[in-house]
């Protein structure tokens, strides 16, 4: 009789996957009630879609009717690049986005990973590829699978690799016994990643407030970013690494084996913000970031916080640039980022079209912005 979890595992290597691990797909009745507790709080921020519907993220089997298993794996998008160094004219990209977007580079490798396994099984086999796309509390699918475990800073640690690592899922309508037992190994006493991070996003072990999460700020708000929170993004255009930077755990990462994560298959480890301020319109945008994950922002979110991240890093040739999108960028968003940044850059300037800006933008919160160069245009 073939052993369904062994070839589950072949097939996983033989995909690029370098750990993989079968659990049930009964409710993740734990990880609903911390979810709902988390929603309560108001952590979510804007993800609205969070909220929509709590029950589902943490039942897998409503994303396939007739699954009897799920398979939770990890690839390493892990890459050495040099030290950051913002030299007063760029911002920092995260290192998941360093590549091509993992939205388009997983889900074919899972599928064809259920497919040599349902080859080897020799049955036929109803399979669902999920990456992070769907309704699914991932993470803690994979921790009861045995994957890892979720540190204190709300991301999944594997024993032996970190966290440099993105989550994959498959769905299958077979049996395959689950590979059960949690890692031996916590987060023990170590609570490195709590202060660590610049704008205080956690609450508490195990307790993110997105609301002030500097990934959140940065890829998924959609609104300006609140004032007393700029400083603290730093040089982070996109995303955010520190929690993980800090993590004992990520002293085991291993590189990444796929050349789609590389960095030199995106736009790399950091961008120019000059270059950033210069993207005058949407499909000048897309097509800059074709395949990759900055594009989630949008033009209007990538190009506020390269404003914002001109005035923390001291981007002073920025100046220019910043003057003509607060002055015509059609984007309320990134008219008022730039006066802001323009506030920190060339007062004198700022004040001159916040004055302006004040009484003829046709946008409430270009106007309140404006208001706040000219009262205070140090904070």
């Amino acid at each position: 009789m073939i052993d369904r979890a062994a070839a589950l595992r072949e097939a996983a290597r033989a995909h690029g996957f370098e750990v993989a691990a079968v659990g049930t797909v009964a409710p993740l009745a734990r990880d609903h009630e911390a979810l709902c507790r988390w929603l309560d709080g108001g952590r979510q921020a804007g993800m609205g879609y969070m909220a929509r519907d709590p029950a589902m993220r943490a039942n897998p089997a409503a994303l396939l009717p007739g699954a009897l298993a799920i398979v939770s794996v990890a690839v390493s998008y892990y890459a050495e690049v040099p030290p950051f160094r913002d030299e007063g004219r760029y911002g920092r990209v995260a290192r998941y986005a360093m590549g091509r977007d993992y939205h388009l580079v997983l889900p074919p490798r899972l599928l064809a990973m259920a497919r040599t396994f349902a080859e080897a099984i020799g049955v036929p086999v109803r399979a669902r590829a999920l990456s992070d796309a769907e309704p699914l509390l991932e993470r803690a699918a994979a921790a009861r699978a045995g994957l890892g475990f979720v540190g204190k800073n709300t991301n999944l640690l594997l024993p032996r690799r970190g966290s440099w690592s993105l989550l994959g899922e498959v769905l299958l309508d077979v049996e395959i016994e689950p590979s059960g037992g949690r890692p031996a190994v916590s987060c023990g006493t170590c609570t490195r990643c709590l202060p660590a991070c610049p704008t205080n996003a956690f609450v508490g072990p195990y307790d993110l407030d997105a609301g002030r999460c500097i990934s959140y700020l940065t890829i998924e708000h959609k609104g300006p970013i609140p004032r007393e929170l700029r400083a603290g993004l730093g040089a982070w255009i996109f995303g955010c690494d520190v929690c993980q930077d800090v993590c004992p755990f990520n002293r085991f990462a291993q590189p990444t084996a796929w050349p789609e994560l590389a960095p030199e298959a995106g736009p790399g480890p950091r961008l120019d913000l000059e270059d950033m301020l210069s993207i005058d319109d949407d499909p000048a945008f897309r097509a800059r970031f074709a395949g990759t994950a900055l594009l989630r922002p949008r033009r209007r979110g990538l190009l506020r916080n390269a404003a914002l991240v001109a005035r923390n890093v001291g981007a002073t040739h920025c100046v220019p640039a910043l003057a003509a999108r607060a002055s015509n960028d059609p984007e309320p968003m990134i008219r008022g980022a730039a006066l802001w940044a323009l506030a920190g850059l060339d007062p004198v300037r700022a004040g001159a079209l916040a004055d302006r800006a004040r009484t003829t933008d046709p946008d409430a919160s270009v106007r309140a912005e404006a208001e706040a160069v000219l009262s205070d245009p140090d904070a």
